[in-house]
């Protein structure tokens, strides 16, 4: 009970330095001694409308106390501000008086009235009499008649008159509990396995705010002087800002987080419960954060530090073996019970058999796929503070907690209702909530703390996402290519093309599943080209592996004659050129110097003329159109650049030659343009005249270009038209330019590091990127949504398909 009292008698001390002058009790110190639990009513009119739009007992199958106090103010009316109180009746039951002042309009006598109202087709009575200046309001009689016999307040209630007086918020009303009291009470506030008032604080004063779609207390608690509570763990400690929600799976069904600035503080709180913890504090001192994820029947456990040398002395004495998962160590160790040694009462039941470091994180799992998912949902971005849950709760909360608490899905809410009273979790209409999260929010604060709950309809915010995982698909084989976008004719959606290292190629569907596995003779060159053979829309692959020239159907199956074998040296990608749009298309195979056109019916093109180059072809040849002429452009191992007609006589001469870089020709602002290995670009327009910038690009800098627009990566510098962006250190791709629904998008992947990155076309990043990527990416629209999706490979054997909102 001293516990209840702490804040109230200092701010009584206040209040008596400017006593009321009257001789009239207050509404305040009319309070019965015994009452359990005080509603403190300030606006009775907005408190009635919230509760008609909530109606928050007939909806529930076993009214709480609480719940049943807010059903009485209904019933009984009440037009003044006041107080609510409830009282034991004998047994498990609660009896109710309101206490409100009379207004000065109304004259003041000692009467004893009965109003029958009719409540829900029952008719009840209310009892009411006026004493001093007070009205007292009930459905029972005798406690009315104990009133009129009700001389001075004792001294617990003079404690409470300052804290009812304290204006505080302005919410229609603000629920006081006293713990000691209320846990003598049983129904489904206070069944057997659900934890009493006591076991959360001493005493709360919690403000209500009800609307249809979320049930919120907000307010203080205090904890008990002498007995063990939740809130007693945090006394004397300060909360730091929350982060482990950027470690924790878009997805978990839940997550609880303790924080603290001083380990030793908190660790000093716990032996009072639990002296058996002191023997952990050394492995612990400089913990900042501990976390709980909750996936389903599986737990993970993260705990912050800003340096553990002995926890990690501590966990390399006794692994039994580690492995590597995306760049990450992780520890493999007999069944450990030691977290939940050294936090008992948030960690319960728990023995990691595998964990893995996050810079100054440690992350413990009782399943090697739960954390090799986690560290998988970090690399990519998918974690907890990007999801739904996180983003729809994140505006109520404090931006430091002592603790959080978060919820969304069964497993979490159970595991809520072993730490906290049903009231507190409780939504009273849960029926209409379709899609509802649950949150906890304890702030230390000196001698008391902050409390937050509330039970909430998450909104759709899924455009607030930035970019997010679709689905990703597990290969039998490491991948070998990049995963590319291929068009399914049948409704113009797009597919996903990927060869791994076994030469098994692959067609994914929109929604991750493998359509076919088609096994070849060897690894396909390039990007893969999509025709229509048959000019009746049925789109075919086209494409070259090192020895073979091959069209595919929507099934994997070969296109006679297009299954040309060839001996020698690699064949260089399939060129693919349709001169007028129309279909009759023209496929060139370039192996070494030789070259050879073919047309629709896999027939030699007699009429072009350059079937021997003067040195080997590198890479593929490109056509290009300026106005109604056809630029056909090969590059040559001896640094010459050739530009012909269709009929393959020279169309440009060019006279210099280039020592190439490792990127292809484009054709810019009409004219043709590459790069060398000094960084130089030659400009090359249709009279042959070249002019170069030097752009000090290093040799293994990478260009792209479309009619308009100009990427360059040169070290760890993006360059898009002229704009820059500088990007952290590593090995990166050669940039890709995307167009689609009038927009430009540049990606480069560090392949070192493993991210993709993505910028417009004034070289700003997009939200949310980079993202974790093991290849160059491909972007397309793919389920036509007008979202895009990116595809890019993820794991040795696995790709993944983001989406872009």
């Amino acid at each position: 009970m001293k516990g209840f009292y702490a804040m109230l008698l200092i701010a009584f001390l206040i209040s008596a330095c400017n006593p009321l002058e009257r001789s009239d009790r207050s509404p305040e110190e009319a309070i019965p001694e015994d009452a359990v639990f005080i509603l403190k009513v300030r606006d009775p009119a907005a408190a009635t409308i919230d509760l008609v739009h909530s109606d928050p007992v007939g909806q529930t199958k076993e009214p709480s106390y609480v719940f049943g106090m807010l059903k009485e103010l209904s019933d009984l009316r009440v037009k003044e501000p006041g107080y609510l109180v409830a009282m034991p009746s004998g047994g498990d039951s609660l009896t109710y008086l309101y206490i409100s002042e009379i207004p000065e309009m109304v004259s003041v006598g000692d009467s004893l009235d009965i109003d029958s109202t009719t409540i829900e087709n029952t008719s009840r009575k209310a009892f009411s009499t006026e004493i001093g200046g007070l009205r007292f309001r009930s459905n029972d009689s005798t406690l009315i008649a104990r009133q009129e016999n009700k001389q001075d307040q004792n001294i617990s209630a003079r404690k409470r008159l300052a804290l009812f007086q304290n204006p505080g918020t302005e919410k229609p009303v603000t629920l006081f509990v006293d713990a000691g009291r209320a846990d003598s009470l049983r129904n489904e506030d206070m069944d057997e396995k659900s934890p009493k008032w006591s076991d959360l604080a001493g005493s709360l004063a919690l403000d209500l705010q009800l609307t249809p779609n979320k049930w919120q207390w907000t307010g203080v608690g205090f904890a008990p002087d002498s007995l063990p509570s939740l809130l007693s763990f945090f006394e004397h400690t300060q909360p730091v800002v929350n982060s482990l929600a950027s470690m924790t799976p878009a997805d978990a069904d839940g997550l609880l987080s303790i924080s603290f600035t001083d380990h030793a503080v908190y660790a000093a709180n716990q032996a009072k419960q639990y002296p058996d913890t002191r023997a952990y504090d050394s492995l612990f001192h400089t913990t900042e954060e501990v976390g709980l994820i909750i996936q389903g029947d599986e737990k993970a456990v993260i705990i912050n530090t800003y340096g553990a040398l002995s926890l990690s002395e501590y966990l390399q004495q006794n692994r039994t073996s580690t492995y590597d998962y995306q760049s990450k160590e992780v520890g493999v160790t007999d069944p450990d019970p030691l977290l939940s040694n050294a936090f008992p009462v948030f960690i319960r039941d728990f023995e990691f058999t595998h964990y893995t470091t996050l810079d100054n994180a440690f992350v413990f799992s009782d399943k090697k796929s739960l954390l090799e998912r986690i560290i998988r949902d970090i690399n990519s971005g998918n974690t907890f503070d990007k999801s739904s849950l996180y983003l729809n709760a994140r505006p109520e909360l404090a931006e430091a907690s002592s603790l959080l608490l978060l919820a969304g899905k069964d497993p979490s809410v159970d595991f809520a209702s072993g730490m906290l009273p049903h009231t507190l979790l409780a939504h009273p209409d849960e029926k209409s909530l379709s899609d509802p999260l649950f949150a906890f929010q304890v702030v230390a604060d000196r001698s008391f703390c902050h409390l937050n709950s509330f039970v909430k309809q998450k909104a759709n915010l899924e455009k607030k996402l930035g970019v997010s995982p679709k689905f990703t698909v597990q290969l039998d084989a490491p991948l070998a290519t990049d995963p590319q976008f291929v068009k399914d004719h049948r409704n113009d959606s797009q597919e996903i093309v990927v060869q791994d290292t076994e030469n098994n190629l692959y067609l994914i569907s929109t929604g991750g599943k493998i359509l076919w596995k088609k096994k070849l003779e060897g690894r396909v060159q390039g990007r893969i080209e999509q025709i229509d053979l048959y000019k009746n829309g049925r789109l075919q692959l086209a494409f070259t592996t090192g020895n073979q020239f091959l069209v595919l159907d929507r099934n994997g199956k070969e296109v006679a004659p297009f299954d040309m074998k060839f001996s020698g040296p690699l064949l260089n990608p399939l060129a693919v050129f349709d001169y007028e749009g129309n279909r009759n298309y023209r496929f060139v195979v370039t192996q070494g110097k030789d070259i050879k056109m073919y047309n629709g019916k896999g027939k030699i093109v007699t009429g072009f003329k350059y079937t021997e180059a003067e040195s080997a072809v590198l890479d593929r040849p490109k056509h290009f159109r300026i106005g109604s002429r056809d630029y056909i452009v090969f590059r040559l191992e001896d640094g010459s650049l050739k530009i012909l007609n269709r009929v393959g006589d020279t169309r440009v001469a060019v006279d210099e030659k280039i020592e190439f870089s490792n990127n292809d020709v484009y054709l810019y602002n009409d004219k043709f343009i590459v790069t060398d290995k000094t960084g130089t670009l030659f400009s090359v327009d249709t009279k042959g005249k070249i002019a170069k910038t030097r752009f000090n690009l290093a040799e293994d800098h990478g260009m792209e270009s479309t009619v308009k627009s100009l990427a360059l990566m040169n070290d760890n510098e993006l360059t898009v038209k002229g704009n820059k962006a500088s990007l952290d250190l590593g090995v990166y791709s050669k940039p890709r330019i995307f167009y689609i629904y009038d927009k430009i998008y540049v990606s480069v992947t560090d392949m070192q590091n493993q991210k993709a990155y993505l910028f417009d076309s004034s070289a700003i990043p997009f939200r949310n990127f980079p993202v974790y990527a093991a290849s160059g990416i491909d972007l397309t629209d793919m389920d036509n949504d007008r979202k895009v999706e990116i595809a890019a490979k993820f794991e040795e054997n696995s790709l993944i398909v983001y989406s872009l909102n």
